[in-house]
């Protein structure tokens, strides 16, 4: 199982997803993973914890991962129709969209693994997310079409490597939105206006999408009588460090928090 928290720029995603990854890795192997390209996993983790590792994918890291995977198929395909350099490889490699699309694929990789029991999934801000998620669920929702495209016009090509190429690409695309279905995605939220109103849009996306909310979380807030939160946490002093450590041993041990994640 993935547990996804995502909200609004702010909110503290990041100290709510690691509250609950510290709570996790006292159940089992856990690791967090951060899509947010301004990550600061590695602050609030500076030191080893026991059953816990800290992942934050840059960029640049996935754009390397695609070029090494695919990007001598890509060059061949491209040299049957144009005369072009290996420059533009790495140029596809950054281009909007590739990057976007294996990085959900890394997210999944971990669940798919088997080494790890729980996986944390610590998202940028609501926009970038909301992107991710509608790249991947275009490229889920394009290859088939491609895909027999391609099969009306491969008489004119002399390799069967874009079709090979379209089919691994559907197969991954296949995969990693099956598992996002299956991903408990938690909203983070603060009182204020815009942080609500963000968080109903949020909501209301993704479950246009067929994925649903699996409940809300109010930080940085008195305790609320509102159904919509499984639960509040207040506002609270200290280092990064010292409020991660507060929401797990105060809230999230003390809330029924793993009956919610079916530990």
């Amino acid at each position: 199982m993935i547990y996804s928290f995502v909200g609004k720029g702010g909110v503290g995603k990041t100290t709510v997803a690691s509250a609950v990854a510290l709570y996790l890795a006292s159940k089992g192997k856990t690791v967090i993973v951060s899509s947010d390209f301004m990550s600061s996993l590695t602050h609030i983790f500076s030191e080893k914890i026991e059953n816990l590792t800290v992942v934050e994918v840059k960029e640049r890291d996935v754009a390397d991962r695609w070029k090494e995977r695919y990007g001598r198929e890509v060059s061949m395909i491209l040299k049957q129709f144009v005369d072009v350099d290996d420059w533009i490889v790495d140029h596809i490699a950054r281009s909007p969209g590739v990057p976007e699309e294996f990085m959900i694929s890394n997210v999944v990789d971990f669940e798919l693994s088997g080494e790890y029991e729980y996986v944390v999934w610590d998202t940028a801000a609501s926009s970038s997310t909301m992107h991710l998620l509608l790249l991947e669920r275009e490229f889920y929702e394009h290859l088939e079409r491609d895909v027999k495209i391609f099969l009306k016009i491969r008489d004119r090509f002399h390799s069967d490597k874009v079709l090979e190429l379209l089919e691994e690409w559907k197969d991954l695309a296949v995969k990693v939105w099956k598992q996002l279905l299956l991903t408990k995605f938690f909203l983070v939220t603060t009182m204020d206006s815009l942080s609500l109103l963000q968080s109903d849009e949020i909501a209301d996306d993704l479950k246009s999408m067929g994925i649903n909310i699996a409940g809300k979380i109010c930080n940085r807030c008195e305790a609320s009588s509102e159904d919509q939160f499984l639960f509040s946490i207040p506002e609270m002093r200290g280092s990064a460090r010292d409020i991660v450590d507060s929401i797990r041993e105060e809230i999230l041990e003390g809330s029924g928090f793993g009956r919610l994640l079916n530990l």
